[in-house]
């Protein structure tokens, strides 16, 4: 059967009783082996489910090569992958999932439906970094065939839980009281297409070699390396051939590689976002009028097109991006109005704090702007480490924030705003309003898809008015690649809540 679209899962694919086949090998693959491909890319720690970091996007792109789940998604949709199949119960509590034959873990073990129900128990006293479970409530496992039951209905589950949360071999973790010490040479065994054969801790380096037994599929890249390049030195390294996939923010790499004979330039769904946290626990942006005023001060598009280089894409109020099945466009989105600024601040003056990161070029752009309409901005300049703790703690006034993970189910609007968010780079969401926590808990709850939709778009008019955080802009991610060596894949919502990354494991194997 084909996979979930977003339309099937905003008609109604998604709700009740349903169940998926697992459609085997697709067309014959084309596509030529290659024995080293080279991606620059963060250094994310051990890629193991509780090692890995929690900040930015390379963790959980990494843990998936190395790991499966049991759905996964290609460019059009949900698929099935561990789980042949499932059905839902009628009171979406219930999950029954068939488990594939024929899946084995690095060692050569068979990975079975009782590795699946561990996986899950496991989780639940040691959660996976980037995701939490604890929304399941037992995981029990007959023959090939694990049931799984939740504590509440949970309409993402499908994409956002058993799309995410990596399976791990029983035989290795049932002994383990302590993951995060762990230091076994098994500690990052997986049953993906990949093994992990060197972590280089010094460098921020990774050497990945194919599971030619891979269960899916033959990886058709012999050797995938990531090594750590500075991003200022990226697209000069893609263009020398230090790598030959990467990706970059900066929309010059268009007009730089215009001409390039052997690279290509693929874009990204606006996936990534730039924003403003506001602490809206603390005096004056505790008003309303001070984090409007704040909106309509900033020249965002003109700030997008000086970082960027390239089109804006202004921040929409509500937070969800344009170009994804959940945006409302029909928000009050505050274009530049300096002089309705002024207005709402009624000629008082304020000196606001900024936490941002050491490398950030948007807090200089915005100084003049703010001053103008009577808002001095106190930049406090810091690693990222310490801007985290600080917005981790609340020990803040504005939060300069830039990261992924606003493209996939929008119940990552509840996340922020009820202190579940597992993205370092996300941190310092502090709002407290009792109508957008209950539409909170009414979207994830529901499991009538036009009911979801209309939920979450009240959801984002609320964001609109009250502002407690300040969208900048959205951006797109430019995948540059050696087509001759490897081909992207854009993948339907991002990896997780919407990180936009060009590695799929679909596009690393022959299928």
């Amino acid at each position: 059967m084909h996979p979930v679209t977003r339309r099937e899962l905003l008609a109604g694919a998604a709700g009740g009783a349903m169940a998926l086949r697992y459609a085997g090998a697709g067309a014959q693959d084309d596509r030529q082996s290659v024995e080293l491909l080279t991606y620059g890319g963060p250094d994310s720690g051990v890629p193991n489910p509780f090692q890995v970091l929690p900040a930015g996007p390379g963790g959980p792109i990494l843990v998936s090569l190395i790991y499966d789940t049991l759905t996964w998604k290609d460019a059009t949709g949900i698929i099935p992958w561990l789980a042949s199949e499932w059905s839902v119960s009628g009171d979406g509590l219930t999950y029954t999932f068939q488990i594939v034959s024929g899946a084995t873990w690095h060692d050569g073990q068979a990975l079975t439906a009782e590795d699946v129900a561990f996986s899950y128990t496991y989780y639940a006293s040691h959660p996976y970094v980037w995701m939490r479970s604890d929304v399941v409530a037992a995981a029990t496992a007959v023959g090939n065939t694990v049931t799984i039951t939740l504590q509440r209905t949970y309409a993402p589950f499908i994409e956002d839980v058993a799309g995410i949360v990596p399976i791990i071999p029983r035989h290795v973790w049932e002994s383990v009281d302590d993951p995060l010490t762990y230091t076994g040479p098994d500690r990052t065994m997986g049953s993906g297409p990949y093994t992990l054969a060197e972590y280089d801790q010094t460098e921020g380096g990774y050497r990945l070699v194919s599971n030619d037994a891979y269960w899916r599929g033959t990886p058709i890249i012999a050797e995938f390396r990531q090594i750590t390049v500075p991003p200022e030195a990226l697209i000069q390294a893609a263009i020398q051939g230090e790598v030959d996939l990467a990706s970059s923010p900066d929309a010059s790499v268009r007009n730089l590689l215009a001409d390039n004979e052997r690279l290509a330039i693929q874009e990204s769904a606006p996936l990534s976002i730039v924003r403003l946290a506001v602490n809206t626990t603390q005096a004056p942006l505790d008003r309303v009028e001070v984090r409007q005023a704040i909106a309509y001060a900033l020249d965002r598009a003109r700030i997008a097109e000086t970082v960027t280089r390239g089109p804006a894409i202004v921040g929409s109020a509500g937070v969800v991006p344009p170009e994804t099945p959940w945006f409302n466009p029909n928000l009050t989105q505050y274009a530049y109005d300096p002089e309705r600024a002024g207005e709402l601040l009624g000629g008082e003056r304020l000196t606001i704090d900024l936490v941002a990161d050491a490398r950030a070029r948007e807090p200089e752009l915005m100084i003049p702007m703010l001053e103008e309409v009577g808002i001095t901005l106190n930049v406090q300049s810091v690693d990222s480490a310490t801007r985290i703790q600080l917005l981790r703690d609340g020990d803040f006034q504005l939060g300069f924030l830039t990261h992924i993970g606003v493209g996939g189910d929008p119940d990552y609007l509840r996340r922020w705003y009820n202190v579940e968010e597992t993205n370092a780079y996300a941190q310092g969401s502090l709002f407290s309003d009792e109508e957008f926590t209950s539409l909170g808990e009414a979207q994830a709850a529901s499991l009538d898809p036009a009911e979801r939709k209309e939920i979450v778009f009240r959801m984002q008019e609320i964001l609109a008015e009250q502002l407690p955080t300040i969208v900048l802009y959205h951006r797109r991610f430019y995948w540059m690649n050696d087509p001759g060596r490897f081909i992207p894949m854009e993948t339907w919502g991002g990896l997780m809540n919407g990180i936009p990354f060009p590695h799929n494991k679909l596009a690393l194997i022959a299928t």
